[in-house]
């Protein structure tokens, strides 16, 4: 029996043995103001342990993340008004949401292959996170003053001689938890494994999971307290919430150089830096262009969805001549081909017809668009002069469709693995073209992933948490509209409203350490009796801390909190990758 069905067994189990549920009334909802018995931010602190209390630290960006981070319990994850009468059904709710920061999503490979570089089939358990690799790079190009969050990783080493190319593969989305769902549909990775040196205990090192935050992290070497990415939204100096790169590919934001501008402009910009990304909140991996005093248009090859084409902020970046037609017409011929992939003709890709796979947010999370984007990766690779002088050149590609396939459809699902597959087979072709164009040897090749993934909740008994529905709670809570939005990731206030009425951040917080099932589910919604009433008083969030409290935080506070209560909150568990 397929695992969803089974799940969707035990589900119905579990609602048939909670009775019937009562929706509870306004008048049963605690008193306005924060609950008496609120939990301190200490206590959700101590609760959550100090890893993750760590990682909370270095991720939030003061006076631009919001003002309350969210900690949902493992598992759970915010998303928006959702149907409940799909609870026990076939047809659960897939869409998902990531930023939390549970070892699932923090956890992510780092796999390193040149064999002048990285010992072969060398695993190493010890600790590491995502910062390293640009002090690493540094390192092997001999930048003595590259001083950034990150160490680099020793056991990658020069070995007197610098690599024609470093050629760095992001997978987004493709943390462990996505890899060892799908075993058997990475055998190329598995082989640089084998031939190269792999960290099996690497995190992303810092919260919330979130791509944009992270990506500045891999350039940086910084995490986002010191790069000042937050993640893909936040406050701006005038206070406005923006998009981080204006939805303009903008790097203004971006605070700290990276390891690419700085290699660049110190060899007269003659080192070519290149990505071929999603979007703008990816080129935190190679940093702001020419708005950088000093800086050239580095090539920045960016996937816009609502035209269907690659495009770049031409201000800043440089969008070669070979790429400035879309081959759209390629792109639907790999797509027309997609129907046989799931072992069965039929018309469909997993029951998908071509109509909806061609969707402008669709099609991104398809293995069709993962070949049309090594498409362009070789473009690039064929066309640009990489190795051709003694200055090691810096090429950085974010992979955006398994995190792309997992948000449609979820990570446990077929069309993930298939995905994921795809992604494998392009990262043999890189490999390949980079062989016959740099010589075996000549170059150092990384992959890592930027965040894992977000199963079923009803996989490990976690919630969908209604957003707009906490919108709603925490202004009748108050009784005063005191919000500005509520994201995945954090809580945006009306800070003069606050003040006006004496209202703390922290009391927000705390009232939202009462927060439960219970309370999430819309008066009078549909569904709302399928919810088992032995659920109803579950707590919702682990924690949740108010800007003033993380940015207080000292290393000897993180330190005392210990191990925490949620065995997700270790994130070195073993030999996850094996």
């Amino acid at each position: 029996m397929p695992k969803r069905v089974l799940v969707i067994v035990a589900v119905a189990l579990v609602i048939a043995a909670g009775g019937a549920y009562a929706l509870r009334s306004n008048e049963e909802a605690a008193a306005v103001g924060m609950p008496a018995n609120a939990p301190t931010e200490d206590a959700m602190a101590q609760d959550i342990g100090t890893q993750i209390m760590e990682h909370l630290h270095r991720g939030h960006v003061p006076e631009r993340s919001g003002d309350i981070m969210l900690v949902p319990k493992p598992y759970s994850y915010l998303i928006g008004e959702w149907d409940l009468t799909t609870l026990g059904t076939d047809t659960p709710e897939v869409a998902t949401s990531h930023p939390n920061p549970w070892n699932y999503l923090a956890r992510v490979p780092i796999i390193v292959y040149g064999p002048r570089y990285a010992p072969a089939g060398k695993v190493v358990e010890r600790p590491v996170d995502i910062s390293a690799l640009a002090p690493t790079y540094a390192e092997l190009l001999g930048m003595d003053d590259f001083d950034v969050d990150g160490e680099p990783l020793p056991e990658i080493k020069g070995r007197g001689k610098t690599p024609k190319l470093i050629f760095t593969v992001v997978i987004d989305g493709g943390g462990w938890n996505a890899l060892q769902e799908h075993p058997e549909q990475w055998p190329f990775i598995d082989s640089l494994r084998q031939q190269g040196t792999t960290y099996v205990n690497a995190t992303i090192g810092s919260a919330p999971s979130i791509t944009g935050a992270l990506h500045a992290t891999f350039g940086t070497g910084d995490y986002p307290i010191n790069h000042g990415i937050p993640g893909n939204q936040m406050r701006d100096p005038e206070g406005a919430n923006v998009d981080t790169w204006l939805q303009n590919a903008d790097p203004r934001f971006l605070e700290a150089p990276t390891v690419s501008e700085l290699w660049d402009e110190q060899n007269g910009n003659k080192p070519i830096v290149a990505t071929v990304s999603y979007e703008g909140w990816h080129l935190g991996m190679i940093g702001h262009g020419a708005q950088r005093d000093g800086g050239d248009k580095d090539i920045a090859v960016l996937w816009e969805a609502e035209e269907n084409e690659w495009w770049t902020n031409e201000s800043y970046y440089e969008l070669p001549s070979y790429l400035q037609e879309t081959d759209l017409d390629r792109l639907e011929r790999y797509e027309a081909k997609l129907d046989p992939r799931d072992g069965l003709k039929d018309g469909t890709w997993f029951g998908h017809t071509l109509e909806v796979l061609q969707e402008d947010l669709v099609r991104p999370g398809t293995p069709a668009f993962v070949k049309f984007t090594g498409d362009e990766v070789l473009e690039v690779i064929e066309h640009e002069p990489f190795g051709k002088d003694d200055l090691t050149d810096l090429l950085w590609i974010e992979m955006k469709m398994p995190d792309y396939a997992g948000h449609a459809w979820n990570v446990t699902e077929p069309e993930e693995g298939d995905v994921i597959f795809e992604t494998d087979r392009q990262i043999a072709r890189y490999k390949k073209a980079l062989d016959d164009k740099l010589g075996k040897g000549n170059y150092l090749l990384v992959i890592s992933a930027d965040h894992g993934q977000q199963p079923l909740p009803e996989l490990f008994g976690g919630w969908r948490i209604n957003n707009k529905e906490l919108e709603r709670d925490i202004v009748d809570q108050f009784g005063i509209d005191i919000l500005e939005k509520a994201t995945p990731v954090d809580i945006y206030l009306e800070r003069e409203v606050l003040d006006k009425e004496g209202i703390g951040l922290d009391e927000v917080a705390r009232y939202l350490g009462t927060y439960t099932i219970g309370d999430n589910i819309p008066d009078g919604a549909p569904g709302a009796d399928r919810v088992p009433d032995a659920r109803l008083d579950e707590l919702l969030f682990a924690g949740a801390f108010s800007t003033d409290y993380l940015q207080a935080l000292s290393p000897e506070k993180i330190a005392g909190f210990g191990d925490g209560i949620y065995p997700e909150g270790d994130l070195t568990i073993g030999d996850e990758g094996e």
